[in-house]
């Protein structure tokens, strides 16, 4: 036996020798393949695929730093990698909801929402083409079948009541903080906001106007002509800034012009109050344009300048209402369009009114109204002159730039000088007719009511912070369907009550403000220069305002008729609307600096993003297909419902029909947007590996997809390569994360789905090959990358300097390394410089291994390698570097004892292995392990593996042959 074994078992363990240090941190490295995610351990290669979903999901609701910060992270997950620990909550709530397998966040539109729950079964019938509806027969004879009457001496078992219970509402209200904008530059603006203050100081009166809103409005003076010559378009400022101060201001007039006319007007339908809404708004915005052409507010380009438009002015006037709406003067709007449009109820004829054509048409229906057209002038200047006449000999002759202003002239030159006799016809055409004068007394709260109706009225008077008899008549207003009124009419009339159209109504435009305000200032606290989903801003449709309408649990307190459905979207959208109608009639604009948390929460959870069939409409134009819906109308008078059919048409002609059967009552609209999302969920299959959970019909259609976006594929736009990867077509979003296990894995699933319909091969066409290419760059250095961020990073402090310094390294990186040098050809080119400065030590353990760099590989040794040296130089200490090569990965280890390599090296780190190809920078302690991997052997590849394996390695270097690392 021998001695010394227990003599060195007691001895104190020694240091670990060169080999056994490269050793530790390469078995560290293979050792780390899961992330700790609360008390459950995630596979790396799980949690890539549920960042890359959630990120998905949050493009889809154009939330692109939250979809930037999941992709961008999904790079931290590859094996040996350092992922961070602290995750933000929001995100280890989400991805919690994926992995258990919950569709998180569940508001997704357009594709992968059902990633992770089961396909319906047994859905193949509702695919099918759409059959013609059975005839009606007769109803064979039955007999009379009437309930038993109850014996005498017995009374019948009372119904059962369920005892009510009260909702319990959320009554918490939040004041409204405006954040502070933006400065527009001062070379676009000048002093010109100065005139614009002053000149609506002039009209509206004096209010507190500070260098912020005076910039503002010099900015809103602008028309997108001008911006376009400045020379600053899409640098400083947007032309989607000024069109969403337009929206902006479109909803202010509305609110303003509608608020003055329920003041004075009560119409006896909805149809008459949105008929006069409507010509007011245009006589309103008229207006509003000739005062600011004539105060000489609008800065226009020269081309527009020769031959200024009505509706740039009108645009221009609407873009300074919006301003002042956005930095919170609404009261200084509303005192200026009643100031500038004081002419609003004069009759059509002065006005102009809204479509006299229609009008005069109506009135003069039965004498035969017919228009004759001739035209006058060059082509670039023609006038065009209408003449309208009757059967019986009226005639009148209207001019105007186009056919239909010529009409328009002409059909109000008829009503102004021949008035119809109908007295009917006559009081249609005069604004206002159909209304009568604002109501002398208030509506009231029924006497007896529902006891949840009375506690919905008392939450929401609580909620919305309202007192008084008059409040409480409103909103007992607001919860009258109109099949309450119907059947109890002597109540609704003793109460002075109706239903709750016209306020719902007027809802709808108070709420399309809000939500518009709301979008605004979050988006324009960010920047001047918005892309256009960050500017796009939609009207809230039904099914937004009957969300609201169940936070507020609107049907709960709701009356209406025995026959009455209370889960309607519809009955729920309408209350909504009249509450915050309601409201807004109490207490004006204080919504607009204090509201229910409720509402404050649904306006900014809202969501302007586009429906299925609109990303359908995307879909189709960037694959060069086109498409057409074609609908069936099925079922009963009363529950008619549509089945919509779409025709899809590929580049190279072939069809495909896709039908979806109704699941209830609905419109065309709806039926256009189950097929639509029923097809994106499908094409989204792949991605998500369901293709197995298809059935047959699903498959063929995935199949017809998938080789229309292979056939028609063309050049692509930044934009429109930006929505390939959002959605993760073609594989683009593994690439971009650098998941090529993935990539692999899904291009073999893909070639054996086209492969079924006996195609032998699968061609790859070169827009493909440079779809990869650009997508990859996109990724690495486009503007939104990573490295572009830190390279523009203009802070003064150390930890920003170090940024655009790591920004530059990494972009040295990328640039093709020379073709005649080697691994131990950089190492020792590197030791010259460094050896003078700091003590090295070089141990080379990669013996004669075959190692086969990419030129990016050269690169990046390079860079890693001074970096490192610097810090070392800097803090006076020594620099030990290791080299091995185990199964084929070049590993290169660099101590750096005495500094603090978190602090130095983390962020070279994670922008070198996020940029580079095969390439990982682990940061420990004390040292830095740089791991650049060969690439995947898997022989042979198919065609659509290989494009994608082919830009992913030379989408940044123009040079792709092996490089040696045994020095020549």
């Amino acid at each position: 036996m021998n001695r010394w074994v227990g003599i060195v078992a007691l001895r104190e363990p020694s240091a670990p020798t060169p080999v056994h240090r490269i050793a530790l941190a390469i078995e560290a490295a293979r050792r780390r393949t899961s992330y700790r995610l609360g008390s459950r351990d995630v596979p790396y290669a799980r949690m890539r695929a549920a960042l890359r979903t959630l990120g998905q999901e949050h493009a889809r609701h154009y939330e692109w730093e939250r979809y930037t910060y999941c992709v961008e992270l999904a790079g931290d997950f590859f094996d040996g990698g350092q992922p961070p620990a602290g995750l933000p909550f929001w995100l280890m709530a989400e991805l919690q909801d994926v992995l258990d397998g919950r569709n998180a966040p569940s508001r997704a539109v357009g594709g992968r929402n059902k990633q992770s729950s089961a396909r319906k079964p047994q859905r193949s019938d509702r695919h099918r083409a759409p059959v013609p509806p059975p005839r009606r027969s007769k109803r064979p004879a039955v007999r009379d079948i009437r309930p038993a009457q109850p014996k005498a001496g017995h009374r019948p078992p009372p119904e059962r009541v369920e005892p009510y219970a009260r909702v319990a509402r959320q009554l918490e209200v939040r004041d409204i903080d405006r954040p502070a904008l933006c400065e527009p530059p001062a070379a676009l603006v000048g002093t010109f906001g100065e005139v614009v203050r002053a000149v609506v100081q002039e009209k509206a009166g004096n209010w507190a106007a500070g260098s912020e809103t005076t910039a503002w409005l010099g900015l809103a003076s602008l028309h997108r002509s001008h911006l376009y010559e400045s020379g600053l378009s899409e640098a400083a400022v947007s032309p989607l800034l000024l069109g969403m101060l337009d929206r902006l201001g479109r909803t202010t007039l509305a609110v303003v012009l509608l608020d003055a006319y329920t003041k004075s007007q009560r119409p006896e339908k909805v149809g008459t109050q949105s008929a006069e809404h409507n010509r007011r708004w245009t006589v309103g915005a008229r207006a509003l344009g000739q005062w600011a052409m004539g105060r000489g507010l609008v800065r226009m380009g020269s081309g527009e300048a020769q031959r200024p438009a009505p509706s740039v002015a009108e645009t221009v006037a609407r873009q300074i209402l919006g301003t002042l709406s956005l930095l919170g003067a609404h009261e200084t709007a509303r005192r200026l369009v009643e100031a500038v449009c004081d002419g609003l109820d004069q009759p059509v004829d002065e006005a102009g009114g809204a479509d006299p054509t229609t009008k005069a048409q109506e009135a003069f229906a039965k004498e035969g109204l017919t228009f004759e057209y001739d035209e006058d002038g060059p082509d670039h200047s023609k006038t065009f002159l209408a003449t309208a006449r009757t059967r019986t000999g009226r005639l009148a002759v209207g001019t105007g730039a186009n056919k239909k202003t010529a009409r328009a002239a002409a059909s109000r030159a008829l009503l102004r000088d021949h008035p119809p006799t109908d007295a009917k016809v006559s009081a249609a055409t005069r604004p206002g007719a159909a209304a009568t004068a604002g109501p002398t007394e208030p509506p009231r709260s029924y006497r007896t009511a529902h006891p949840a109706h009375q506690d919905a009225v008392a939450d929401l008077l609580a909620m919305f912070e309202l007192s008084g008899d008059q409040a409480r008549g409103l909103l007992t207003q607001a919860l009258t369907h109109s099949s309450y009124v119907y059947e109890n009419a002597a109540a609704a009339t003793a109460a002075r009550q109706r239903d709750n159209q016209l306020l719902a109504h007027h809802g709808s435009v108070v709420l399309d403000h809000l939500s518009t305000l709301t979008k605004a200032r979050r988006v324009l606290v960010h920047g001047l220069v918005p892309d256009e989903d960050e500017a796009r801003i939609h009207t809230p449709a039904n099914e937004d305002t009957a969300r609201l309408g169940a936070a507020l649990a609107i049907a709960e307190g709701v009356l209406t008729g025995h026959g009455a459905d209370k889960q309607r979207i519809g009955m729920a959208a309408d209350g909504a609307q009249a509450v915050v109608a309601s409201a807004w009639r109490a207490h004006g604009p204080r919504l607009l600096r204090r509201r229910p948390v409720v509402l404050d929460d649904w306006l900014t959870e809202l969501e302007h993003r586009h429906d299925p069939t609109t990303v359908l409409n995307f879909l189709a134009s960037a694959f060069g297909m086109t498409y057409t819906f074609e609908h069936q109308l099925t079922g009963l008078d009363h529950m008619q419902s549509f089945t919509s059919t779409l025709v899809l048409c590929d580049a190279r002609g072939r069809t495909q029909r896709w039908t979806v059967a109704p699941e209830g009552p609905g419109s065309k609209t709806d039926a256009d947007r189950a097929v639509a999302q029923e097809v994106l969920d499908i094409l989204a299959a792949p991605a998500d590996d369901l293709v197995e959970a298809l059935t047959d019909p699903e498959r063929g259609l995935l199949t017809y997809l998938l080789r229309a976006q292979l056939d028609g594929l063309g050049q692509t736009t930044e934009r429109q390569r930006t929505r390939i990867v959002s959605r993760g077509e073609l594989g683009t979003d593994l690439l971009v994360t650098g998941d090529t296990e993935a990539f692999l894995t899904w291009s073999d699933r893909i070639t054996v789905l086209l492969g079924a319909d006996g195609t032998k091969t699968l061609e790859v066409s070169e827009a493909l090959r440079e779809l990869y290419r650009k997508v990859i760059d996109d990724a690495r250095r486009g503007p939104r990358s990573l490295l572009r961020r830190m390279a523009a990073d203009a802070g003064t402090v150390t930890a920003d300097a170090v940024r655009r310094h790591v920004a530059d390294a990494v972009r040295r990186a990328l640039a093709t390394g020379p073709r005649t040098a080697s691994v131990r050809d950089v190492v020792q080119d590197w030791w010259r410089d460094q050896a003078p400065h700091a003590g090295v030590t070089v141990r080379d353990d990669m013996r004669l291994e075959s190692f086969l760099p990419l030129p990016v590989h050269l690169g990046a040794l390079r860079e890693t390698l001074t970096w490192c040296g610097e810090a070392a130089a800097a803090a006076g200490t020594r620099i030990d570097i290791e080299l091995t090569v185990q199964d084929g990965t070049l590993h290169l280890w660099i101590g750096l004892p005495g500094i603090d390599v978190g602090v130095a090296c983390d962020d070279f780190a994670q922008l070198l292995s996020r940029t580079l190809p095969y390439t990982d920078c682990l940061v420990d302690d004390d040292h830095v392990l740089l791991r650049l991997h060969r690439r995947p052997e898997r022989h042979p590849l198919a065609p659509l593996a290989a494009a994608g394996l082919d830009a992913y390695m030379t989408a940044s270097t123009a040079k792709k042959e092996p490089i040696s690392c045994v020095t020549p």
